[in-house]
């Protein structure tokens, strides 16, 4: 388990994908806030300030999730194809272990690109953005641990996924599916059945794509964040608490009936 976690280690250390992606955050991060800046001597462009900067990423706290599932299937979706994955079970390896080594391999390298990103988008906002508005460094940092835990969820998802499906397009199409448009789904059924509509709705509520857009107001004016009051950090937390023990107990019973 050791030798395979540190063989994909080393595999996503040298991933292309993995470095292109990293080189395109920073660029885009860089490339958005001097665009700011350099609009902000326009006359009438309120946008040149580190709040606008900040909010473009407090006011979408699910895409942590996206960029966590992007990075399980950029290092993974070709490991059916490529033989990987039988080559490892040939090593006598254990389809639950493989899985559990992938969602760790996958948490690494995401929060590697974080502590590469982060640091970068916060330090350009300040040196070439006029320091105003509602949005202020603690809401992104704040940001940071009430998603931790939803995004471990997504990726562990998203591994589970890649490893069912052949075709990694409808492990994507799965993914997005259990993650955004069932909790959608729920919520509009919730709100809109006249019997048993509540009990439906408080479930829906529980969901991230639901409740991390339902309690956010971040704008221009004003910066109210989910993660702002214990209760939502709470909940942010039990949430993503929550899929990581449903979305990993799934992952081992169905790999364990593959091995059997």
């Amino acid at each position: 388990m050791l030798n395979y976690m540190k063989s994909e280690l080393y595999r996503a250390r040298h991933s292309a994908e993995i470095r292109g992606t990293a080189i395109g955050l920073l660029g885009l991060i860089l490339f958005m806030n001097l665009i700011l800046s350099i609009m902000s001597g326009l006359p009438h462009f309120h946008y040149g300030i580190t709040s606008f900067s900040y909010s473009m990423l407090v006011s979408m706290p699910m895409l942590y999730c996206y960029v966590a599932g992007d990075v399980a299937v950029m290092l993974y979706e070709s490991d059916k194809r490529n033989g990987t994955l039988g080559n490892s079970i040939a090593y006598g390896i254990s389809r639950t272990r493989i899985f559990f080594g992938k969602c760790i391999v996958t948490f690494l390298t995401s929060l590697f690109l974080l502590l590469l990103a982060l640091p970068v988008y916060i330090l350009s906002a300040m040196l070439l953005l006029e320091e105003a508005g509602p949005t202020v460094v603690w809401d992104m940092l704040a940001e940071v641990p009430a998603v931790s835990l939803i995004a471990t969820a997504a990726l562990i998802l998203a591994n589970i996924l890649l490893e069912l499906f052949d075709n990694s397009f409808f492990s994507v199409l799965a993914w997005l599916a259990i993650l955004v448009i069932v909790p959608k789904i729920l919520l509009l059924a919730g709100m809109g059945m006249s019997s048993g509509s509540e009990f439906l709705l408080d479930v829906a509520m529980w969901m991230p794509a639901n409740f991390l857009s339902a309690g956010m107001q971040v704008n221009m004016s004003q910066c109210i964040t989910v993660w702002d009051t214990a209760e939502g950090m709470a909940k942010c937390l039990l949430s993503g608490a929550a899929g990581i023990l449903a979305f990993g107990a799934a992952g081992v019973l169905l790999l364990r009936k593959r091995d059997l």
